[in-house]
C-alpha cells in the first residue's frame, strides 16, 4: 500500500493545483494587449497616449496572503492611437498571478468610455476602442487624477511618468519620478 498510496496523493495534489487555475484561466492575463484611443467628441486618434498594464502576484504567509508587484508593461500610442502591449511570459506557477490591471494616461484628457466588441469581451483582448474626453478648463486639469499606481518601481514606467510630467509642465508644477 506504501507505493500506491502514495502515488495516489501525488495525483490528487497535482489536480487540485491544475484547479487552482478556475474560471480566471478563461480570461487572457499574458496578453496580447491592443487597443485603439480616440477624442470622444471627434473620433481622431490620440498619440503618444501611455496604457500601462499591472501584474499582481499572491504571496502565501502564515497568517495571510497579500499581493505585491510582479510586473509592469507599457505602450505608447502611435499616430493613429493604436497600441500594443507584447505578450508576457508566464512563470511556472502562473496561478499565483492575478489578471492584470491596467490604467491610461493622455495630456489633457480622462477616459470617457471604454467599447469592446463584442459586448461581452475581454477589454484590450477583444477589439478596444478607448474613448477619452478632452478637458477644455484648468480646474478639470488640476482636479484629474495623476496618480501613480503604487508598488510599481519609476524604471519600470518611464513612459507614464513622461506623460504625467508633460502635463505637470502644462500647469506649472515640479515634475515627479527620477
Amino acid at each position: 500500500m506504501g507505493g500506491n498510496g502514495n502515488r495516489w496523493w501525488v495525483v490528487l495534489l497535482l489536480l487540485l493545483l491544475l484547479g487552482l487555475g478556475g474560471p480566471a484561466a478563461a480570461e487572457e492575463k499574458w496578453g496580447p494587449f491592443r487597443g485603439k484611443i480616440v477624442d470622444a467628441e471627434t473620433g481622431q486618434p490620440i498619440p503618444g497616449a501611455v496604457v500601462l498594464m499591472i501584474w499582481y502576484k499572491l504571496v502565501y504567509a502564515v497568517v495571510q496572503t497579500n499581493m505585491e508587484f510582479y510586473d509592469a508593461r507599457e505602450a505608447v500610442s502611435g499616430p493613429d492611437g493604436t497600441f500594443e502591449i507584447p505578450r508576457l511570459s508566464p512563470p511556472f506557477f502562473s496561478f499565483r498571478i492575478y489578471r492584470p490591471s491596467w490604467t491610461l494616461f493622455a495630456s489633457g484628457y480622462e477616459v470617457q468610455r471604454v467599447v469592446v466588441t463584442p459586448p461581452t469581451g475581454q477589454a484590450l483582448v477583444d477589439p478596444t476602442v478607448i474613448e477619452m474626453r478632452r478637458l477644455k478648463t484648468r480646474e478639470e486639469l488640476v482636479q484629474k487624477s495623476r496618480a501613480r499606481p503604487g508598488e510599481v518601481p519609476d524604471d519600470r514606467i518611464p513612459e507614464f511618468i513622461r506623460a504625467i510630467n508633460i502635463e505637470r509642465k502644462m500647469l506649472g508644477w515640479d515634475p515627479i519620478g527620477p
